[in-house]
């Protein structure tokens, strides 16, 4: 186990290294955003998914709902 790190020794060192951001300002973190940011063709693509995905998923969901109606009509 390194010195003063404690039990969990390595393993705390990413959270370590967070905090030590917003204690030491001067410190600079050593993790940035490993995701690159979209290009306005490649957003509109996976929004225009996203809105196939979320379509298909409600359509499911009005006739689930239908079939329990029909089955609360059918039980009364």
């Amino acid at each position: 186990m390194p010195f003063r790190m404690g039990p969990t020794g390595w393993y705390a060192w990413p959270y370590m290294a967070y905090w030590m951001r917003s204690w030491y300002p001067w410190h600079a973190a050593p993790y940035w955003s490993p995701f690159q940011p979209f290009t306005k063709e490649e957003e509109e693509s996976f929004l225009e998914d996203q809105a196939k995905i979320l379509e298909e998923q409600l359509a499911q969901i009005k006739k689930r709902l239908g079939e329990l109606k029909k089955q609360s009509k059918e039980e009364k």
